[in-house]
């Protein structure tokens, strides 16, 4: 996908702007659609200028539109690692 059709899907998204940089950040990172990116909250927030609740209020509003899955990953001791986002 070329950066002209990538801008244009996300201006067509019927969210506010702070999601749209969002998901714009996200392909980005994952070269592309259909592909995952693995990142923490926190620094998804610090690279986009946005809070960490800012953030993670866009990722959720941006899962209900069905525009990214979110996959929660454990280690193998039941610690909390970073999402994975997966782009659709």
């Amino acid at each position: 996908m070329n950066d002209l059709t990538r801008y244009r899907l996300c201006a067509g998204l019927p969210a506010p702007a702070s999601a749209k940089l969002l998901y714009c950040y996200l392909l980005d990172m994952a070269g592309g659609r259909h592909n995952s990116v693995v990142i923490s909250v926190k620094s998804l927030a610090q690279s986009v200028g946005l809070s960490r609740s800012a953030t993670s209020r866009n990722l959720n509003r941006l899962r209900r539109l069905d525009m990214i899955g979110i996959v929660p990953w454990y280690s193998e001791d039941g610690g909390r690692l970073s999402n994975q986002y997966l782009m659709k």
